[in-house]
């Protein structure tokens, strides 16, 4: 069977996925589309508006056959590190292309400026192009097919997540719900802890380290950590690295292939990556505690940031199986 992955957050799913879906299945009627899913922490240092399971249950609705989740620890990456998860991912699940959204829509250009010597190419100025130049750069090597659509002007999940802040939906997540349970983290750590944790080079270590005992928020502390030569995005990802205890010492690897969600089509392509993948498989997340030990931990933090007293229960992450139709 073939199968194209999507390497995406969906936070939250929109039209762009759907018609990303709907011109794969144009072009490939008989494939599995695959969606290599971040988990509850993004790539751009926050939570998912949504959890993951409410994510990839929608992400079936829009045309995925499969999703798999890419572990917090590799979803809360740079561009580049990002991207060479999600490949990787990708890639040991038995794809065989990968198709991705960009504001070029321009598959030769995009390949042009991952084969230049720096990146000082116009075209990386926008986000998606950037990722998907990355991507590009990641499955050198490979035995990978490319499929890219252009992204239509004025969609986008920041849009819609400022959508869903608007309607003041109690379900929804935002930064700012895990304040307390983050900064009680980071007040217990040491200056030397900080340095241990990934991406804390150039200051921002040592710079976390003095204000997390006086932040009153992540956005404050974000704030009181930047200077000129720090994204805000990495700021934030520090943050959540250094919540989360990801180190420098932690694989940037995938570990495993864990399933969130499957209709038909994704079953069938199940039963092949089972026969070839070399990484384990986990449908049964109870059956793999030590893999997903620190998934744990993340979605315990996640669930921390509910109003609600009964989604705060710990151990959340052995009770929820994958969503198959």
């Amino acid at each position: 069977m073939k199968k194209i992955a999507v390497i995406c957050e969906l936070n939250p799913p929109h039209s762009g996925h759907e018609r990303l879906t709907a011109e794969v299945r144009e072009k490939h009627s008989e494939c599995a589309v695959i969606a290599v899913m971040s988990g509850n922490f993004v790539q751009r240092g926050e939570p998912a508006v949504y959890p993951k399971h409410v994510r990839a249950a929608v992400a079936l609705d829009t045309g995925f056959d499969l999703v798999i989740e890419l572990p917090s620890a590799l979803a809360l990456s740079s561009a580049e590190g990002f991207a060479r998860a999600g490949v990787a991912l990708a890639a040991t699940a038995g794809a065989d292309t990968l198709a991705f959204g960009a504001e070029c829509g321009d598959l030769a250009a995009l390949k042009a400026a991952a084969d230049a010597p720096d990146s000082g190419s116009p075209i990386m100025r926008s986000p998606n192009n950037l990722l998907a130049v990355e991507y590009i750069r990641a499955a050198h090597g490979l035995n990978l097919d490319f499929l890219c659509v252009r992204r239509e002007p004025g969609v986008s999940a920041t849009a819609e997540r400022g959508k869903i802040r608007e309607s003041g939906d109690t379900d929804a997540m935002f930064p700012e719900n895990l304040d307390v349970a983050v900064l009680s983290r980071l007040r217990r750590m040491t200056a030397e802890d900080f340095l241990k944790i990934r991406g804390g080079t150039d200051g921002v270590a040592e710079r976390t380290a003095k204000f997390a005992g006086t932040a009153a928020g992540i956005a404050g502390l974000a704030d009181a950590i930047k200077t000129k030569r720090h994204l805000h995005s990495r700021i934030r990802r520090f943050i959540l690295a250094a919540a989360l205890g990801i180190t420098r010492e932690m694989s940037v690897e995938p570990q495993y292939i864990r399933v969130l969600a499957a209709n038909e089509r994704g079953r069938a392509a199940l039963r092949e990556i089972e026969e070839s993948a070399a990484l384990p498989l986990i449908t049964k997340p109870a059956d793999a505690k030590g893999l997903l030990a620190f998934e744990s931990d993340a979605t315990d933090l996640y669930n921390l940031g509910y109003a609600d007293a009964a989604k705060r229960a710990g151990g959340a992450e052995w009770k929820i199986s994958p969503i198959i139709r």
